[in-house]
């Protein structure tokens, strides 16, 4: 249901790439930094016409840039769906940032969405409104998180922190989450004010309180596009 999220049940003994069907199309974070910004400036127009194409094509579900706290654009938070890790790569190779060697070194990472407020997601969703101008009704900070070495500790707390995202969604404060499909760390996505607030609710988290997380980067993120039709949870949802 549009403007709800979706919350799995408790994970099964399988890995979580096993809740996928042999050949069913995958989600993939592009989570990369700038190298330099005049070629970025040059090449964004054709940037914003690449991403559109792969929208509309099926093969980009979410992105936009990462801006740090004084505003600028540090960085860019694409999702992409694909059949493979290859296929997603050719995806973020083909794009004109990275053609024009504007990009730090990209790391395609296979995730999988556990649960997403498409409400949020669309009032976020800035589209035509590449120029930067700030008419949006919401504002969206991205955690990208690392989890440490410890599974036990994080078969431990998972429970807890499932119970939290439950609390964050029932009060419009969660917009996308899930983890790798590694188990190795995960994409939250928070609806703030500020960052200040946002940072209390990734702190506030039990993978942050019993030190699940290892390392988080906490950025806002500026949603340019979005397909909702490809955003669909990877879990089954809870009866």
């Amino acid at each position: 249901m549009v403007g709800s999220l979706i919350v799995d049940a408790p994970f099964s003994s399988a890995p979580s790439s096993s809740l996928l069907a042999p050949g069913q199309a995958m989600k993939f974070i592009n989570f990369v930094k700038y190298r330099d910004l005049n070629r970025i400036a040059s090449a964004r127009p054709a940037h914003f016409a690449y991403a559109d194409r792969l929208r509309e094509q099926g093969q980009l579900a979410i992105g936009g840039p990462l801006v740090d706290d004084q505003g600028r654009r540090i960085g860019l938070l694409f999702i992409y769906v694909a059949v493979s890790r290859d296929a997603a790569l050719a995806f973020a190779r083909e794009d004109p940032f990275t053609r024009a060697n504007a990009l730090s070194d990209t790391d395609i990472t296979e995730w999988r969405l556990r649960g997403v407020s498409l409400d949020l997601l669309t009032k976020a969703n800035r589209s035509a409104d590449h120029d930067g101008s700030n008419n949006t009704q919401v504002r969206l900070f991205a955690n990208y998180a690392k989890y440490g070495a410890d599974k036990s500790r994080l078969a431990t707390v998972r429970p807890a922190h499932w119970e939290y995202d439950r609390g964050l969604e029932s009060a419009g404060k969660l917009a996308l989450a899930g983890p790798f499909a590694n188990d190795e760390g995960g994409l939250f996505v928070y609806n703030a004010l500020r960052k200040e607030e946002a940072s209390s609710y990734l702190k506030q988290d039990p993978f942050a309180v019993e030190g699940v997380f290892a390392d988080c980067q906490l950025l806002e993120w500026l949603v340019e596009g979005l397909n909702p039709d490809l955003l669909a949870s990877d879990f089954p949802s809870s009866p």
